[in-house]
């Protein structure tokens, strides 16, 4: 089911399951009122009600997966998340702010202008209202073969595009419910933020060779149609990135560029806070990326900045 969103993704799929012994969900989509009314009445069309939802399994933290379910929660379903992920989403969405306001910090450093970066503060703020609080979420482990009313699906960890992102592998089905990790028209946002482990976009570009291989023959993204070539869209996506890599250095050149510059360079057009978020951490991740691999350097000052090597890249 297509639930609603007021973003520049105008839309997000949540999988509804129906297994021998009830149902589940994959995903629930943020917590606005058109996309209640619209989960209710796609659960009524395929003859279910809130109420039978047994089980949700969300992928990640973002308020697009993770919004409603305390509305589900509260209707009698219990929610299942990666361990590590539903301890940061506590964090995330918890009332003090801590994470917002350590991001905000984070790109007034690298060079984000300050009228630019309480926008992106006050639209994180607002979008958290769409976020619905939890009272008990079920911490999976990777690897772990998790019960969908009747069907078994295992948890496999892809991080990137969050830190413990999570994938479900349907193996008898051949089904991936990749969440956000593999979509198939567009890449998936991977940031580098202050509370992120130390290689975001290593990170993503490793989980996507590991997936590559699975025993799958059909995708169900959470944006997007369904697809069934999971190794050639994950080869597209890598050589995205090796594109963007490139981009990345030349948009430094010969001199010293702050991250804000370098994410201009590569963004021109940002129509939102939230876009503007979105493409200086992504920068980031891409300069951490070279960094690690001795391509770039950071130049301490307010703002840091960043300078190329010698060295070719090393991908």
């Amino acid at each position: 089911m297509a639930l609603p969103l007021p973003l520049a993704l105008r839309s997000i799929n949540a999988y509804l399951i129906e297994g021998s012994s009830g149902y589940s969900l994959v995903d629930t989509g943020m917590h606005t009122k058109e996309a209640e009314a619209a989960l209710r009445a796609a659960l009524t069309d395929a003859g279910v009600a809130l109420e039978d939802v047994r089980r949700v399994f969300v992928t990640h933290l973002h308020p697009d997966h993770i919004g409603m379910a305390g509305t589900l929660e509260r209707a009698g379903a219990e929610i299942v998340m990666h361990g590590p992920e539903m301890e940061n989403a506590s964090r995330m969405w918890s009332r003090d702010h801590t994470m917002i306001d350590e991001t905000y910090a984070w790109f007034e450093r690298h060079g984000m202008p300050a009228a630019v970066d309480e926008g992106m503060r006050e639209s994180w703020l607002e979008i958290g209202r769409a976020v619905d609080e939890v009272e008990e979420i079920t911490a999976a482990e990777d690897g772990e073969e998790l019960d969908l009313g009747g069907r078994r699906a295992r948890l496999k960890w892809t991080p990137g595009h969050t830190d413990y992102h999570a994938v479900l592998v349907d193996e008898p089905e051949r089904i991936l419910f990749s969440g956000d990790h593999v979509l198939p028209r567009i890449t998936s946002n991977v940031g580098l933020y202050p509370y992120s482990r130390d290689d975001p976009l290593g990170d993503f570009l490793g989980a996507l060779r590991a997936v590559r291989t699975l025993p799958v023959t059909r995708v169900l993204p959470a944006h997007g149609d369904p697809f069934d070539d999971l190794p050639g869209r994950v080869d597209q996506i890598l050589a995205h990135h090796e594109d963007r890599l490139r981009a990345t250095l030349e948009a430094i050149g010969d001199g010293e560029r702050d991250a804000y510059a370098v994410c201009r360079t590569l963004f021109p057009v940002l129509r939102s806070p939230h876009e503007e978020r979105f493409a200086l951490a992504e920068t980031l991740a891409h300069l951490r990326y070279l960094e690690r691999r001795g391509n770039v350097s950071e130049v301490e000052g307010v703002p840091a900045k960043w300078r190329t090597s010698e060295d070719p890249l090393r991908a």
